[in-house]
């Protein structure tokens, strides 16, 4: 059977007259008493409070010699239909207190109710059935269950609107992903068609200055040539030199000229700083707010 409290750790397998069995509600005081409906040990302080208390005071005691050396359970009890004090593992609850509408074992009445006026379940467990307090309870239970139906019905509710919310917030999402897309898509096809029409119209000028460049050495090679021809002739070397002369100023001064447009146009592409600031904010694109709702999760 294992050990029990009354016997303070001595095996029950077996009694003997050496044994001591302590009391069960103390546990460390010495047993002077055996109650024969309890089955439990009682100390002499214990033993006057059962013989005052309304539900034990007429239970037989064994007392002296004539207590158990062991714990022996009632005859013809049916252990399986027990209910076991939780508290008091070996003990059978039995005891009621209306006062505290608290149940308990023997134990627990003569430790905590005392002074209570307590009754014996048995003696009014046989008409509880068919009492008011039993249909009660009955049908607080029903209507209890009926909440907890209903309260099932609301979050399966809430369950579907939490699905629908956030497949209604993703597509918002993506159609503002979207068109953030195909913004920056418009304005970076703008800004290439920009830089493209920037260096055809910077090139289709240099290679114009690079023409016009190209004749005017070819008029400086002729014009130099030309000269040098007639340096046998004085007289017709001094006159190419003056035209000569004429021709070099005005090709001087176009070479000045190409001189001066020659230049290419720098440019630089220059972020929008609201972008940039869109960009260095976490929540830029957006975020998740909460908001007012009928619906209570």
């Amino acid at each position: 059977m294992g050990e029990v409290g009354g016997a303070k750790g001595r095996s029950i397998t077996s009694g003997s007259a050496d044994d001591q069995m302590y009391c069960h509600l103390c546990t460390n005081v010495k047993a002077n008493a055996w109650c024969l409906v309890c089955n439990i040990y009682l100390c002499p302080t214990c033993e006057g409070h059962h013989k005052k208390i309304p539900t034990t005071k007429d239970h037989g005691l064994l007392s002296g010699p004539r207590m158990p050396s062991f714990y022996l359970p009632r005859s013809g009890s049916n252990t399986e239909d027990i209910q076991k004090c939780p508290d008091h593992p070996l003990e059978e609850i039995k005891s009621y207190c209306p006062t505290h509408d608290s149940i308990g074992c023997v134990a627990c009445h003569t430790l905590k109710h005392a002074t209570c006026a307590k009754q014996y379940i048995p003696d009014i467990s046989a008409k509880f059935k068919s009492s008011k307090d039993y249909k009660n309870l009955t049908a607080e239970f029903q209507a209890t269950d009926k909440h907890a139906s209903k309260h099932l019905q609301e979050i399966d509710s809430c369950l579907k609107e939490v699905d629908k919310l956030s497949i209604s917030e993703i597509n918002k999402l993506q159609q503002f992903k979207a068109l953030i897309i195909a913004y920056l898509d418009q304005r970076e096809k703008e800004l290439l068609t920009e830089i493209k029409n920037r260096r055809d119209q910077d090139t289709a000028a240099l290679v114009k200055l690079q023409t016009e460049t190209k004749a005017l050495h070819s008029d400086l090679d002729k014009a130099h040539k030309n000269l040098k021809s007639h340096e046998e002739n004085s007289n017709h070397l001094f006159i190419t030199a003056k035209r000569a002369q004429t021709m070099l100023n005005q090709l001087q001064t176009s070479l000045d000229d190409i001189k001066r447009k020659t230049q290419v146009r720098p440019y630089t592409l220059e972020k929008d700083p609201l972008v940039e600031t869109l960009l260095r904010n976490k929540d830029g694109v957006g975020k998740i707010v909460s908001r007012a709702g009928n619906n209570k999760l």
